[in-house]
């Protein structure tokens, strides 16, 4: 009996803790592929693995089942842009919005997968991941950026009526709807918020915040 469930066909000589990684990984590629795609409920145990090309066993070796599975895809898609807000709130002097502009921007552009997963699995009432996003976001997310809101208003980079929290919303709201409507912009617009665009968009979007939130209403970006 082979007592390790890995993938369906090895490569020889490979340790097998190797193995078992590599299984690990394919499995979070073909989740996120298929969760931003379908259904939960659509997407099996079976899909996914032989969507990995691995073991079915390995879902439950790894991630404790499909559940898990899910979380762990959109864990581990969260865990850099927290990382990164993280970083730019521990830097001193003035606050670098549109550094935190392009956290949000360029890691949706560079993980398509993500926003369609948002759309089907967290925006919606009762979606499967809206409550563990909402757990990440308000512990991990949201304080960092309303930190960083605060400072620019501190250091006069933003005016200092404005609301912290409304700020805060309406950043995020501007980094994020673009990617969240891309197949609409596509259809209306017909471009791909993708290759050079992104970065012109997250200057343009900066650009835009600051002409409207800005202590004396022109471009804090530089």
């Amino acid at each position: 009996m082979n007592a390790d469930p890995g993938h369906a066909s090895r490569k020889p000589g490979r340790p097998s803790s190797e193995r078992r990684l590599d299984s690990r990984q394919a499995l979070i590629d073909a989740a996120r592929d298929l969760f931003a795609r379908y259904e939960y409920d659509q997407v099996s145990t079976k899909r996914i693995a032989d969507a990995a090309g691995v073991n079915p066993a390995m879902i439950r070796y790894h991630f404790e089942g499909k559940a898990g599975l899910l979380e762990t895809a959109f864990d581990e898609a969260l865990a850099p842009i927290i990382a990164k807000l993280n970083t730019l709130s521990t830097r001193g002097g003035d606050v670098d919005l549109e550094g935190v502009f392009g956290v949000y921007m360029r890691t949706m552009a560079a993980n398509p997968w993500l926003p369609k997963m948002i759309l089907r699995h967290v925006l919606p009432e009762g979606g499967r991941l809206q409550a563990r996003a909402a757990s990440r976001i308000s512990t991990s997310v949201a304080p960092v950026v309303r930190g960083l809101v605060s400072r620019g208003q501190a250091n006069e980079k933003l005016r200092a009526e404005l609301d912290p929290l409304l700020t805060t919303i309406s950043l995020v709201s501007l980094a994020l709807f673009p990617f969240l409507a891309q197949a609409l912009i596509k259809r209306v617009l017909d471009v791909e918020l993708s290759g050079p665009l992104v970065p012109a968009l997250v200057e343009h979007t900066a650009t835009i915040f600051h002409c409207g939130a800005g202590a004396d209403g022109v471009n804090h970006a530089a």
